[in-house]
């Protein structure tokens, strides 16, 4: 199996943006994000997405009354800010999640999505309080963690690991987060299989080979009981 050294995450996802010519990356939102707007009160509020993209989330938390706050470890919305009006008084930070501590009970809605993965345990016992801790009491969390995952590269077929990630499996990861929210009342546990191609965009910039990758997103919608 070969390891990759994720360093090159950076990189790749700053091609990867740069090259989406309208701004938006990821297309449609996912159903799970879906059925979580609709058990979210309208706005005014403030929500925070932690691993921001494109601000495709963010753009429907706009569309609900709610002022915008974004981190991301790459200038991800430096195109999407350009071209959607939604966006245009977001309040971003290019900054590594590790690295970032959000205001304390701040936010009425914070979002983790498709970022989780990427961390490895040990440091996700260090990014879970951050998170938690930025919702306000009656606030709203939406979090997932892609789980049983697989990559390998296009051309070869080779499988391949990043040198650090989470690796669970959906069991760990219902368990995760069972665990980390014994102060939320969870009202929603999804999972949902997906499976990408990667490019995305027609970026000729990246670091390594495409690649293929697969896996299941156990997602979890919750708010932090009073």
């Amino acid at each position: 199996m070969k390891v990759v050294n994720s360093c090159v995450l950076k990189k790749w996802y700053d091609s990867e943006y740069s090259a989406c010519d309208n701004g938006g990356l990821f297309g449609e939102l996912r159903g799970e994000f879906k059925q979580f707007l609709a058990s979210l009160p309208d706005g005014p509020g403030r929500a925070l997405e932690l691993g921001c993209g494109d601000g495709r989330n963010l753009t429907a938390l706009a569309r609900k009354g709610y002022s915008l706050s974004g981190v991301d470890m790459v200038d991800s919305t430096v195109r999407s800010r350009k071209h959607n009006p939604w966006l245009r008084e977001l309040d971003f930070q290019q900054a590594d999640i590790l690295d970032h501590v959000p205001a304390r009970e701040a936010y009425d809605v914070v979002v983790c999505s498709e970022v989780l993965h990427f961390f490895t345990r040990d440091e996700l016992e260090q990014v879970m309080p951050k998170i938690i801790n930025a919702v306000k009491p009656g606030g709203y969390i939406f979090l997932d963690l892609l789980s049983g995952l697989t990559r390998y590269f296009q051309a070869s077929g080779e499988p391949f690991i990043w040198d650090k990630e989470a690796g669970l499996s959906i069991q760990d990861s219902e368990g995760f987060f069972d665990a980390w929210l014994g102060d939320f009342e969870i009202f929603a546990f999804n999972h949902f299989f997906d499976k990408q191609s990667w490019p995305l965009s027609n970026s000729e910039n990246l670091p390594i080979e495409p690649y293929t990758w697969q896996g299941t997103y156990v997602s979890v919608c919750a708010r932090k009981r009073k």
